[in-house]
């Protein structure tokens, strides 16, 4: 099993040679980079709303329910 596992860090450390020696894969490997960059931050910007979304009704909920004074309305 070892064997495998480090045959396989091999291949991936070429391939990685590959990427960093050629300007041309360099370039794909870093357009790909940066687009999944800006789809993860794009997924994380609509977490973040859908959450401050579902804290924004939670308040408004509390805020029909309980009266200034303290008490709940009826």
């Amino acid at each position: 099993m070892a064997a495998l596992t480090t045959q396989r860090h091999r291949s991936e450390l070429s391939e990685l040679d590959r990427i960093d020696s050629d300007p041309e894969s360099r370039a794909l490997f870093l357009a790909g980079l940066d687009a999944a960059i800006a789809e993860r931050a794009t997924a994380e910007v609509a977490e973040l709303e859908a959450f401050a979304d579902a804290v924004e009704l939670a308040a408004e909920t509390l805020q029909a329910v309980i009266r200034p004074n303290g008490e709940r309305a009826a």
